[in-house]
């Protein structure tokens, strides 16, 4: 369980409080609270029930997410859904932290080991997009991540700080993942690749840059020849293409947000 179901719940969350006006209990099916570190300073998501009540429940838990059907020992089965995009309520610490990577593109490479690559693309081709494009890239992670050469190194200790690392960068390159979620939460675009393990219309966001050659979602739990041959299918190319389409849509936006709207949105994600 990564933190991108987490994120989920968090987006389920939101849109109950916006509905109801009431804080928010995130549990699994029999009652039992759940809690992450991306809820952390959320005002509306509770870590164990109120004791006069007045909240509401979502339910959210390994095993129990809204986009799976079913499961079994070699296939996820998938459902139709539509993520909301969560909210992020950052320290000034952690907001501190990732100042120094204000502007830069964040690439992620690398996702986490469920025993398949089959959401992965190729490293030779992440090395192949910073070599020939010409942008300042940053990639976040661990000490002793997997880094990818001519790229800023920005080791964090948590998901949390990547997290407040891509609120301030002009765009996200990764594949299919919790920083997919990420960039949705904090607003800023994503070029998402996907392999035919699961497609966007289920977990996506409209509003990233999503490039998928497969026609079908596959959901293997082991690897998977059909959801390699998808990923071979995504050119350097087309991802620099898309790249450099978004971080020019993104400049059209910015430049016609006054000064008043920016400082609103800033004031509105960060926990004083």
């Amino acid at each position: 369980m990564g933190f991108g179901d987490w994120m989920l719940a968090a987006g389920e969350a939101r849109a109950a409080h916006e509905k109801t006006g009431r804080p928010v209990l995130i549990t699994d099916p029999v009652g039992k609270p759940q809690w992450s570190e991306v809820f952390e300073g959320n005002p509306y998501i509770l870590r164990k029930p109120l004791p006069a009540g007045g909240f509401v429940r979502v339910i959210s838990s390994s095993g129990n997410r809204p986009y799976i059907a079913a499961k079994s020992a070699g296939r996820w089965t998938w459902k139709p859904y539509t993520p909301i995009p969560a909210e992020m309520f950052f320290t000034d610490a952690e907001l501190n932290f990732a100042e120094c990577c204000r502007g830069k593109i964040m690439i992620e490479p690398n996702g986490k080991a469920p025993g398949h690559k089959n959401k992965l693309w190729f490293r030779d081709r992440w090395q192949e997009l910073v070599r020939k494009t010409p942008h300042h890239f940053v990639q976040c992670g661990p000490s002793g991540s997997d880094w990818l050469d001519g790229v800023s190194r920005m080791p964090t200790t948590t998901f949390r700080q990547a997290l407040a690392v891509l609120s301030v960068c002009r765009a996200l390159v990764t594949t299919e993942g919790g920083l997919m979620h990420g960039a949705a939460a904090v607003g800023t675009p994503a070029v998402v690749l996907w392999s035919e393990f699961i497609d966007p219309s289920i977990t996506g966001y409209k509003q990233h840059r999503n490039i998928r050659h497969a026609h079908r979602t596959c959901g293997m739990r082991i690897p998977c020849p059909s959801c390699r041959k998808s990923m071979e299918a995504i050119t350097v190319q087309e991802v620099a293409d898309a790249l450099a389409e978004i971080i020019g849509d993104q400049a059209c936006v910015n430049n016609n947000a006054s000064a008043a709207d920016l400082a609103a949105r800033a004031s509105a994600s960060v926990l004083k």
